[in-house]
């Protein structure tokens, strides 16, 4: 979501109140939770593959907010709220889902709201949306206070600056298509499985964590329990589950069970990491709760997937792996990266280029060359070839640590103190341009491909493949560019001469591979396109026609300008064949 936030301040034109959480203190907990993560669920709608940040998806959370839904705009008990409202221009947003998580965690992290619900009227549902505004106010202040002098001490630099600064605020903006998350856990889940040395600890693991005996039934459970969490009348996501289903709910009470995370103070970056709802992303409503049910609210619908991804890859090693010392994070990692994610990816490309008689494929140990004075290297990752155009692509499976402090940058000295050359290293970058890109020319002629194609002057497309959807969001993404065409000038590589031409790198999320596998397959799409597209849209020739933000495009927003419909590839539609294998 890349619009403007409005603020307390600006909707009400006087300063927001200090102490803003006692503004809900009339209200109980349960029904904050549930009214907050009802508008979530409208911002974040588990059928869509991208945040809904529409004006009228906006209007509709106001409506949430004020019990409005049922009743026509003529009849509206916010009449005032809406046309206030609609003296901003359109860029202009209310709700956003890190809003959402922000407010949702101060609120769990808190005990001192009324007993029982009140009779609402007006006044206790304006306190809500006040509240949220407020929210708004205290995120936007650790977000203005750039300095006009940055850019002149930090030069180029400030761009990088720039992405990590922002990080905290944009990590949440994004979302993914939930049936390709599912089935890329389950491939994960397919792999623990099968791995002689894993299976018998993530057995254990789950046993211990959720009582659960077959990992097979756990991530069926949990599918399910997604799924089914969705009313669509609502638009609000819940679980109410019969008593009697005493192993779902005990997976469930684990994943509601409150943590008591210690909650940072405003001015602690940390705040954003929101690892109580992340850690547990359903709240159990104990006072809905009845003799024939009992009720969950899912907080975040992609932090409930990520539980079976992203999360689950976490919590199993520090929960487990490391208390045990069953392995280092060393020997993880290189599971999670060689044993799964690589042939993940391999499997998509093989699977989109499939007959394209064109296209040369090669990955992986085709790739792996002994040069003269050298030991055997893997240069790439992945190479394609279509024509005279080649990609050349690294694969990265490792997500952002929150203990680095690339998510807590907040000035200049917090800036210095990166380790920025460790960090362009761990995700694939500098293997990229100095070794993949910069020795082509030296490795090239062993590459089982026409020779006298490569002999002739290519257009080579630098690629990196991420696992991490905070390294694809647009100033992250602008900051490799930047620090990729560093690299090659540092080390005197044209851009462009007489057997080459370099183009801009492109960061390519593994969810945005996922959704272009079926048109690739069908050659509706030609991933060559889509990098010149990309290329196209983030042109710095045309930030005088169309403003500073075109640089900060992203693939994202490339596919959602060209794929419009199967963004889950034919193989993975369905659901019934993964658990046959």
């Amino acid at each position: 979501m890349m619009g403007i936030i409005v603020k307390f301040s600006e909707f009400y034109a006087k300063p927001a109140p200090i102490d803003s959480i006692s503004l809900l203190k009339s209200i109980p907990k349960e029904e904050l939770i549930a009214t907050i993560s009802a508008i979530n669920a409208h911002l974040n709608p588990i059928t869509s593959s991208h945040l809904d940040d529409s004006r009228k998806t906006q209007i509709k959370c106001i409506r949430v907010i004020f019990l409005d839904t049922e009743n026509s705009l003529r009849n509206s008990f916010c009449t005032q709220i809406l046309s206030r409202y609609s003296q901003f221009p359109k860029q202009y947003a209310l709700f956003t889902r890190s809003a959402c998580l922000y407010a949702l965690q101060e609120i769990i992290a808190n005990n001192s709201f009324a007993p029982e619900t009140p009779e609402y009227n007006f006044d206790l549902r304006e306190r809500i949306f006040k509240y949220l505004l407020c929210v708004n106010e205290r995120i936007q202040a650790q977000n203005d206070n750039f300095n006009e002098n940055d850019h002149a001490q930090l030069g180029e630099k400030f761009f990088e600056y720039f992405a990590f600064k922002l990080l905290p605020f944009n990590q949440y903006n994004y979302t993914f298509n939930s049936i390709n998350s599912l089935y890329k856990s389950w491939t994960l889940f397919k792999n623990l499985k099968n791995n002689s040395f894993f299976e018998p600890h993530i057995t254990n693991y789950l046993k211990e964590q959720f009582n659960v005996e077959d990992m097979e039934d756990f991530f069926k459970k949990q599918m399910y329990t997604y799924f089914g969490s969705y009313d669509r009348k609502l638009q609000l996501n819940y679980i109410n589950i019969r008593p009697e289903e005493t192993e779902q709910i005990k997976i469930l009470d684990k994943l509601s069970q409150r943590n008591n995370f210690p909650l940072p103070n405003d001015n602690d970056l940390n705040i954003f990491n929101f690892l109580e709802i992340k850690k547990s992303p359903l709240y159990r409503n104990y006072k809905k709760d009845g003799k024939d049910h009992i009720t969950y609210v899912m907080l975040d619908s992609d932090f409930f997937l990520d539980k079976l991804y992203a999360l689950f890859i976490n919590d199993f090693w520090f929960d487990y792996l490391q208390p045990k010392d069953i392995c280092t994070r060393n020997d993880w990692g290189s599971f999670i990266g060689t044993d799964f994610f690589e042939p993940f990816i391999e499997n998509i490309f093989k699977e989109a280029f499939h007959n394209h008689n064109r296209i040369i494929f090669r990955s992986t140990d085709q790739l792996k060359f002994t040069l003269p004075r050298t030991t055997e290297t893997e240069y790439a990752d992945f190479y394609i070839r279509d024509k005279s155009n080649i990609i050349l692509a690294e694969a990265k499976s490792n997500f952002l640590p929150a203990n680095n402090g690339l998510k807590t940058v907040k000035d200049i000295n917090d800036y210095s103190n990166l380790r920025m050359d460790d960090f362009y290293k761990n995700y694939g970058l500098k293997q990229l341009a100095l070794k993949t890109v910069i020795k082509f020319h030296q490795y090239k002629t062993f590459i089982e491909d026409d020779q006298n194609v490569l002999s002739k002057k290519i257009t080579i497309f630098p690629v990196l493949i991420v696992n991490d959807p905070i390294l694809s969001s647009g100033t992250v993404a602008l900051a490799f560019r930047l620090k990729f065409i560093e690299y090659l000038k540092d080390n005197n590589f044209e851009i462009e001469n007489s057997i080459h031409r370099i183009m801009p790198l492109a960061i390519i999320n593994i969810t945005e591979l996922q959704q272009m596998e079926q048109s690739l397959h069908d050659r509706e799409e030609n991933i060559f396109n889509f990098l010149r597209y990309l290329f196209s849209i983030t042109n710095p020739a045309r930030i005088a026609f169309e403003g500073n933000f075109i640089v900060l495009r992203t693939f994202e927003q490339v596919l959602g300008k060209h794929i419009k419909n199967k963004l889950i590839a034919q193989r993975v539609i369905n659901l019934k064949k993964w658990f046959k294998k």
